[in-house]
C-alpha cells in the first residue's frame, strides 16, 4: 500500500528539501496559509471538500512561485499501476469504441491495463470519474472532454497525473492533444461537394456546447464556404430532443433549393446527425443522389450499406487512440524519472483524414 499524498511516503519528505533551494509544498503552504495536507489535497485532485475560494488560491500560488512537484515524490506515489483511465464522452456513439480499441491495442502491447468511464457528455460526472480514477491509482489518463472542465484539467494535468486529450481540443487547455486536421478535410470536402455542383449545403450538427471538435468543424466549414462561393453559409445546430428542428431545416432547403434551381446537399457533423438525417430523408421519401446529396463526418460500417452508399469524411480515430496511448506512456515514463529536468512541452498532434466517395452525391 502507498499512500496517494506527494511527499508523505516513508524516505521521502518533499518539505524537506527547502533548505536546497527548490520550491516545496512546505512554500505553498506557508505563502497560502493552508496546511500542507490542503496543499497534497490539491495536488491530487481531491476537490470535494474544498472551496472554490481555497482552490483559486493554491493554484495562484503554485504558478507564482513556479512550483512543481519533484519527480522523486511523484515516483513514490505512483509506483506505476500500469493502469490507464479512459474516459469517453458517450459510450453508445461507435466513435468510443473506434478510439478504446486503439488506445487498448497500444497499451496492451506495453503491458498497461484500462479503465473505462463513460462521461455522458457530462461536465459534473467527468469531474467525478478523474477523481475516482486519482483515487484509484491510476498512471494516466485519456480523455475525450466535455471542455467545461478546462481549470480542473490544467490543474490535475500540472500537479497530480498526466491528460492526454482525444479528438476534442478544449481552449485554454494545457493537455497533450491528439486529433485530426479539420481545416484539410474541410477543404477536401468542399472541392468535392462544390465540384459536383452542390452550390447549397445545409451543415447541421448536435448541440455545440463546450464540444470542442463541434465548434471547429462549423467553423471551419463556415469560413471556408463563404470564402469560396461568397455566400452566407447555412448552418444548424440542434439538440438530440429537438429532430423536428432539423426536419424543417431539411425541408425549407430543399423547397428553397428547388424553387433556385439549385442542388442541395446536407453535410452532417458527425455519424449520429447523419443518422438522423437519413431517417428523415427516408420518411420524406427524398431520393438520394436525385433530390439531394449526402455527406458526413465518420465512417462507420453501416454507412456503406444504406442506400448508394454515403460518402464520408473518414477520420482516423483508431490511429488517433493509438497516439493518444503512446504519448501518455511517455508523460508516465517521464514523471517517473529522478530528475528535475524541464518537463515537455503540451503535444499537439494532428492526423489527416480523408474522403470516402460512395454514390450519395
Amino acid at each position: 500500500m502507498f499512500n496517494t499524498l506527494w511527499g508523505e511516503r516513508v524516505g521521502f519528505d518533499e518539505s524537506k528539501e527547502s533548505c536546497m533551494g527548490r520550491v516545496t509544498i512546505a512554500d505553498v503552504a506557508e505563502r497560502t496559509g493552508f496546511s500542507k495536507t490542503t496543499i497534497s489535497r490539491f495536488l491530487n485532485g481531491k476537490y470535494e471538500f474544498m472551496s472554490e475560494t481555497t482552490r483559486k488560491r493554491i493554484s495562484e500560488v503554485i504558478k507564482d512561485i513556479e512550483y512543481k512537484p519533484n519527480r522523486m515524490a511523484r515516483s513514490l506515489r505512483l509506483q506505476q499501476s500500469h493502469m490507464i483511465g479512459v474516459i469517453v464522452s458517450d459510450i453508445s456513439n461507435p466513435f468510443s469504441a473506434i478510439l478504446y480499441t486503439g488506445i487498448s491495442e497500444y497499451c496492451e502491447q506495453h503491458g498497461f491495463t484500462l479503465l473505462l468511464a463513460d462521461a455522458g457528455d457530462n461536465p459534473e460526472k467527468e469531474k467525478r470519474y478523474i477523481q475516482s480514477m486519482i483515487a484509484q491509482g491510476v498512471d494516466g489518463i485519456v480523455m475525450n472532454a466535455t471542455g467545461a472542465n478546462v481549470e480542473y484539467l490544467n490543474e490535475v494535468n500540472r500537479t497530480t497525473l498526466p491528460i492526454v486529450l482525444a479528438d476534442r481540443p478544449v481552449k485554454g487547455c494545457e493537455c497533450d492533444l491528439v486529433s485530426s486536421d479539420t481545416k484539410q478535410v474541410t477543404r477536401d470536402s468542399l472541392e468535392v461537394l462544390l465540384g459536383k455542383g452542390y452550390e447549397r449545403i445545409l451543415y447541421a450538427t448536435r448541440q455545440i456546447g463546450t464540444n470542442g471538435i463541434r465548434r471547429e468543424r462549423i467553423d471551419e466549414f463556415t469560413a471556408q464556404y463563404e470564402q469560396k462561393t461568397g455566400r452566407t453559409a447555412k448552418t444548424l445546430e440542434y439538440t438530440k430532443n429537438d429532430k423536428d428542428v432539423l426536419e424543417a431545416a431539411i425541408l425549407k432547403e430543399f423547397a428553397e433549393a428547388q424553387k433556385a434551381g439549385e442542388r442541395l446537399a446536407l453535410f452532417a457533423g458527425n455519424g449520429v446527425v447523419l443518422s438522423d438525417m437519413a431517417q428523415l430523408v427516408r420518411h420524406h421519401k427524398l431520393r438520394v443522389p436525385d433530390d439531394l446529396g449526402l455527406f458526413s463526418y465518420d465512417n462507420w460500417s453501416w454507412m456503406d450499406s444504406i442506400g448508394p452508399g454515403i460518402s464520408v469524411i473518414e477520420n482516423p480515430t483508431h490511429q488517433v487512440g493509438r497516439e493518444c496511448a503512446r504519448l501518455l506512456l511517455i508523460r508516465i515514463a517521464e514523471g517517473q524519472k529522478e530528475t528535475d529536468s524541464p518537463d515537455m512541452e503540451a503535444q499537439r498532434l494532428i492526423l489527416p483524414g480523408k474522403i470516402v466517395e460512395r454514390g450519395s452525391l
